[in-house]
């Protein structure tokens, strides 16, 4: 008999014979351990690469902080010679910047935190101006006189002469000093920063420093003095010139913070 039923399906699929397990495709097993192991290295090296550049950065930050402090002494003991007055007064009010700054972050962070922020002993002391001056008790000595009322005092004081600071706290301490001289002057100018000891005839002397004039036309210089020294309590100290009549009173500083 001829089969004459024709459909449009397909033929349905022919089971499976027993214990018959389909292929399984190719895995990427080692493409994923290579990638892994690359990522794992890229890693390690961007790591690695921001030590050393931090490391490269720090040494720099280092060197710069460590020949700075080497000018700086070198201005103490008169070794830049005169062309390098300008550059030491640079150096100079470039700490001070730095120490402003550090005084305003404090306070800043004091403001937000709403509490106290700590501040050591410290002192900025302003050269005290020719009208407040009205005894001319400046020129009567070689000591410095200072103004108190637009000097920094923090846990450091002025003793009633004006000329003296008094520590109350004993420690290793900054202490820097920059007077200005002007008109003529034949000799080297001198200031240095003395301590009294009482069972000595001689005051201590700490810092010492000079500069010249050219006599011939007016000018100016500046001596500058920093240093860092212990200082025990009640310890004073103050600023001796060679002549206080040449001074530049709208250029003069002394100042001290504990370090600690």
């Amino acid at each position: 008999m001829i089969n004459t039923f024709h459909s449009s399906y397909n033929p349905p699929p022919v089971p499976p014979r027993a214990g018959y397990s389909k292929p399984q495709p190719p895995g990427n097993t080692p493409m994923v351990k290579f990638l892994s192991v690359m990522l794992l290295l890229l890693m390690i090296l961007t790591f690695g690469g921001f030590l050393y550049l931090f490391q490269k950065l720090n040494v720099e930050l280092q060197g710069s902080y460590h020949e700075n402090i080497q000018r700086l002494e070198d201005c103490v003991n008169d070794k830049l010679g005169e062309d390098s007055v300008a550059e030491c007064s640079q150096l100079m009010q470039k700490y001070k910047d730095v120490i402003a700054k550090v005084s305003q972050a404090n306070e800043k962070v004091s403001r937000l935190t709403g509490g106290t922020s700590f501040n050591g002993p410290a002192a900025y002391m302003v050269l005290l101006s020719q009208h407040k001056d009205t005894n001319s008790e400046f020129l009567r000595s070689n000591h410095l006189l200072w103004d108190r009322d637009d000097s920094l005092l923090q846990d450091v004081g002025l003793n009633s002469k004006r000329n003296m600071l008094t520590i109350h706290n004993p420690g290793i301490y900054f202490i820097y000093s920059q007077v200005t001289f002007s008109k003529h002057a034949k000799n080297a100018l001198m200031q240095a920063v003395r301590s009294p000891e009482p069972k000595k005839e001689k005051d201590k002397e700490l810092l010492k420093s000079f500069c010249s004039l050219n006599p011939s036309k007016p000018n100016l210089c500046t001596a500058s003095l920093v240093g860092v020294f212990q200082l025990q309590k009640d310890q004073q100290l103050y600023v001796a010139v060679t002549n206080t009549s040449l001074v530049n009173r709208d250029s003069c500083s002394f100042g001290l913070f504990k370090l600690r």
